[in-house]
């Protein structure tokens, strides 16, 4: 009989296993949980490099499809800067994009052969501290 140690939301942690999000692996194929929790400047840093991004996608995909109906509308009066404002809305919607979906902290897995991967996402650490302690019990008695 497996000894449950943590068991919520989607994660389950036993003496022989670990299951999260559906997926169940061996306790031994798991070598470590790492909580990353972010900081202000790395969420910044993240939407201004998806901003930066989106831009250069902008402008390579709409090379052929968005900027030559911009450059049409902007050969009349009102709409001489058109481009140059899409330009700025498209940067800064993913730039608020890119550092709100990095708010909280995020569950990393570690396995055996060296693979990491994000498995969650959380608000409050306090979550994931339990999940970890019990982690850290379950591998213990291994």
């Amino acid at each position: 009989m497996d000894k449950v140690f943590f068991d919520s939301n989607g994660y389950k942690v036993t003496n022989t296993s670990f299951t999260y999000k559906g997926y169940k692996d061996n306790i031994d194929n798991v070598m470590s949980l790492n909580i990353i929790e972010w900081s202000k400047a790395q969420r910044i840093k993240y939407g201004l490099g998806l901003g930066i991004f989106s831009v250069v996608m902008f402008y390579t995909i709409g090379w052929f499809l968005v900027l030559p109906i911009l450059g049409a509308l902007s050969e009349e009066v009102p709409y001489t800067y058109i481009t140059e404002v899409v330009t700025s809305i498209v940067f800064i919607i993913f730039s608020i994009i890119g550092y709100i979906s990095r708010k909280g902290c995020t569950l990393e897995l570690e396995r055996n052969n060296g693979n990491k991967g994000t498995i969650g996402k959380s608000l409050n650490r306090n979550y994931f501290d339990e999940l970890l302690n019990a982690f850290v019990q379950a591998k213990k008695l291994k």
